[in-house]
């Protein structure tokens, strides 16, 4: 067995004292450890040949192998080893309502149905509190709704990365171009 591994890339450490667990188990069992994990309960994937238990059981002799796996340890193994790319958490926009919470709901479903990555505060929070939030998500923009924005059914645009820059008042069927035009002239 140890060539079969050895000749597909697998160099296997032989344990003739390893215990899965099972009195099920004869000649072989395994163990997929990673490297990267460092866990007592770092095992990705184990198993082994069972080949008496059908007929313990009361049936027929039959040969057998089998092998259990936790989906939480893969992926657990998979993060230390890089397989997979982290998330891309960066936002376009977050959006501010100090109208009760309902806007910004509604808006935030709209933009994200636009293809744009944005959040907003939840609670009812104070505008100064989701202004303080939206400074921390890292989003270029913020789009705030209040009560006149409302009443003219616009949104102000306030560029969250330059402190001095102005808000620009854009009515609610502008605000997706006008969103992805200032978003297309900040990418690298």
């Amino acid at each position: 067995m140890p060539d079969g591994l050895r000749a597909v890339g697998i160099d296997p450490v032989l344990s003739p004292r390893l215990v899965r667990g099972f009195d099920y188990y004869t000649h072989t069992t395994f163990e997929f450890v990673p490297t990267l994990v460092d866990n007592a309960q770092a095992t990705i994937l184990g198993g082994g040949r069972y080949d008496g238990l059908v007929e313990e059981l009361g049936g027929r002799p039959t040969p057998g192998i089998g092998f259990g796996s936790g989906i939480e340890r893969l992926l657990i193994a998979c993060d230390a080893e890089g397989t997979f790319p982290p998330p891309d958490t960066r936002l376009d926009v977050f959006v501010v309502d100090v109208t009760g919470g309902a806007e910004a709901r509604d808006l935030t479903r709209e933009l994200r149905a636009a293809g744009l990555r944005c959040d907003r505060a939840y609670d009812g929070r104070a505008m100064r509190a989701q202004m303080k939030a939206a400074d921390r998500s890292g989003a270029p923009y913020a789009v705030i709704v209040g009560e006149a924005e409302q009443a003219a059914g616009a949104a102000a645009v306030r560029p969250l990365a330059d402190f001095g820059a102005d808000q620009t008042l854009v009515p609610r069927d502008d605000l997706v171009p006008h969103l992805r035009t200032l978003l297309s002239k900040d990418a690298p």
